[in-house]
């Protein structure tokens, strides 16, 4: 039996209001592909309804680039529904998603695609936690051992980047917009599929130009809620068992 040793990738990059970060999200993203094992690729620009310049620069940075592919979504939906219509679009082996913040260098993304073809799923922590704020720190201290705990799991990490074969994620429904759409995911794919996957530490760049949006009121009542649901489901399937 011939063993496969290239590979076809799709990086999908939600941008949301990111004209000051995306191009150089994508310049990176760029020089990561650039390596033997990957034979072709793509590149999906879900633009959530941005409305700043992003969408102008991303169709001009694509006329230089056929791999660039921009969707953009006629209204606002979360970074979850972002990913969902990357997921929907994608077409390649294996799919990745990079945020459009440029917080992640290519030789921090490299690490994970170098590593395609040997496991499921690629998941990453970050190795240098000090550059996020003390609150940030000290939520995903608590966060990720309360989730492995509600949820039976023993995952370090559940909002890294993670890479994952495209044939795994196609059937899966998530049915949140928000930014727990991972979570689930995760969830979804360690309770039903026999995983082989691995941990990469990664290094996590300070965002040098606007502000996230994972930390505001409305995202943080929507992972709340989403995350209520999902237990609740999973205790429903439980007790059936």
């Amino acid at each position: 039996m011939k063993i496969q040793t290239h590979y076809s990738l799709s990086v999908i990059v939600p941008c949301y209001n990111e004209e000051s970060n995306i191009i150089e999200t994508l310049n990176e993203i760029s020089l990561s592909i650039d390596i033997p094992i990957i034979k072709e690729y793509e590149i999906l620009v879900i633009d959530d309804a941005s409305t700043d310049k992003s969408n102008n620069l991303v169709k001009n940075l694509k006329k230089n680039n056929l791999n660039i592919k921009l969707h953009k979504n006629k209204i606002n939906i979360g970074l979850g529904g972002a990913i969902k219509k990357g997921f929907e679009l994608c077409s390649k082996d294996y799919v990745i998603y990079i945020p459009g913040d440029n917080c992640h260098k290519s030789s921090e993304i490299k690490k994970m695609i170098e590593l395609i073809g040997k496991y499921d799923v690629i998941l990453t922590y970050y190795s240098n936690p000090q550059v996020r704020t003390f609150f940030r720190k000290f939520f995903t201290k608590l966060y990720t051992p309360f989730l492995n705990f509600i949820f039976n799991l023993d995952l370090p990490y559940y909002n890294g980047l993670c890479l994952y074969k495209s044939s795994l994620i196609k059937n899966i429904n998530i049915e949140t917009n928000s930014f727990t759409w991972q979570i689930e995911l995760l969830l979804k794919l360690f309770k039903s599929t026999n995983i082989k996957y691995t941990l990469v530490p990664t290094k996590l760049d300070d965002r040098n130009l606007g502000q996230s949006k994972a930390f505001n009121l409305k995202n943080s009542l929507l992972v709340v809620y989403s995350i209520f649901k999902l237990f609740v489901h999973q205790f429903f399937i439980s007790t059936k068992k």
